[in-house]
């Protein structure tokens, strides 16, 4: 995470301020009734998270990758053989297409396209298992993370806590002593050190 964010936005809160206080030639020339009594607005108390940064480093979303890619290999040696052996018909088909009649040919074509489906019947299934399995575990360690944060405001008077994620424009400057990435990267690796994935259950 870079050292520091700019976070500028005084010509919005003037212009909230403005409003809110009824600032114009218009305004001036209204007066309420019976003005109601204004309630103080507590002071902000602003910490800064590189939230993705967190997900992606904790210990917990490393399991889930990790997981991900060892069923994405198993998945990968499973498909190999179906692979080879489509290879294996489209050579055999091509060597004896002049000593095959048409019938035998047409065939043997069908047969290959009704291989060719299943194989990509098998990929798509495959790929939304994983899909899912992946997304379900991230979910855990948003939700852990989220958790971490409430237990850091509460502790430290944090009432505003800002995303400083890349691309996400919301931070432009924040002290470094304000920023919690660390701390909270530390306590999500101790409340959810790792995420056991499940294969999801069929028809969903």
């Amino acid at each position: 995470m870079e050292r520091c964010f700019r976070y500028v936005a005084a010509a919005l809160l003037l212009a909230g301020f403005q409003a809110a206080a009824g600032c114009g030639p218009a305004a001036a020339q209204d007066k309420p009734a019976s003005p109601s009594p204004v309630r103080a607005m507590p002071s902000p108390v602003i910490a800064v998270i590189d939230f993705q940064h967190v997900v992606k480093e904790s210990a917990a979303g490393k399991s889930v990758r990790s997981q991900v890619d060892t069923r994405q290999a198993a998945f990968q040696a499973e498909i190999k053989p179906l692979q080879q052996e489509l290879e294996s018909i489209r050579a055999e088909l091509g060597n004896r297409v002049p000593s095959i009649g048409e019938a035998e040919y047409a065939t043997k074509r069908k047969a290959i396209r009704e291989r060719v489906n299943e194989l990509q019947r098998i990929i798509q299934e495959r790929k939304r298992e994983l899909d899912e399995m992946f997304n379900k575990g991230m979910r855990q360690v948003d939700l852990a993370l989220v958790e971490v944060l409430k237990d850091l405001a509460e502790e430290r008077g944090i009432n505003l806590i800002l995303n400083a994620g890349r691309g996400r424009g919301l931070v432009l400057f924040a002290e470094n002593q304000i920023v919690i990435t660390d701390e909270a990267l530390k306590r999500l690796d101790a409340r959810l050190p790792k995420v056991e994935l499940t294969k999801p259950d069929d028809g969903k």
